[in-house]
């Protein structure tokens, strides 16, 4: 795809009135999750921090530059959420372009509907990335909830945090203070992680399966 493309206007509207759409439809699926008690902070990170590609401003700092100033300063297995989140992150954004380029293609404005949606979804014949942006998403909630149970990482952020502001990356550190708090209040990250999962299988299986439907979910 055409770099000066996605970076028009035009092209940037339509992306930020599909995000509203994908936002809103993923409040709709996780609606009871994102009001019970227990889930609240780490429902406010997952699905406001780590699944808001239009909102993650440290998207571009490269791996080179993340290792050479986090290596060895922090928690390693930190380093390793940060790539993590960023390739999500990458191949959330990479799908969206893709989304926005067939809707430009079929006249789809940002009134669009569930049926339009669902159809330009279809189109994109990517069912093999669909499924490990999914598995992907499960894998980095289970990392951010496994390092949130170790006090080295606290220890770290803390002695990172000149180190961030010097180098720029203020903004990662940031966010893995985030997950780290958010995530702390959860014992057991079980339920969360499979209902997310079996609920987006759901949601792109049904996609997916239904070219025949005529778009079953409008």
């Amino acid at each position: 795809m055409d770099n000066d493309i996605t970076s028009t206007d035009s092209f940037l509207k339509l992306k930020r009135a599909l995000q509203n759409f994908q936002s809103n439809r993923i409040k709709g699926t996780y609606k009871d999750i994102e009001t019970d008690p227990e889930f609240l902070k780490i429902g406010d990170f997952f699905f406001k921090k780590l699944y808001a590609p239009e909102d993650f401003s440290f998207r571009n700092t490269s791996m080179k530059k993340l290792h050479k100033v986090l290596d060895g300063k922090i928690y390693k297995n930190m380093l390793t959420a940060v790539i993590k989140v960023i390739e999500l992150h990458d191949i959330s954004n990479e799908q969206d372009n893709l989304m926005v380029e067939k809707m430009i293609q079929a006249g789809v404005d940002e009134s669009m509907t569930m049926a339009q949606y669902q159809k330009i979804y279809r189109s994109l014949e990517n069912n093999d990335q669909r499924l490990y942006q999914i598995n992907l998403s499960a894998e980095v909630t289970r990392i951010f909830h496994a390092l949130s149970k170790k006090w080295i990482v606290a220890v770290s952020l803390k002695t990172v945090k000149t180190t961030a502001v010097l180098f720029g990356i203020k903004e990662i550190i940031n966010f893995i203070y985030e997950g780290y708090v958010a995530f702390k209040t959860i014992g057991n990250i079980d339920f969360f992680v499979e209902t997310m999962t079996q609920r987006e299988l759901a949601w792109h299986n049904e996609i997916w399966t239904s070219g025949s439907s005529n778009g079953s979910g409008e």
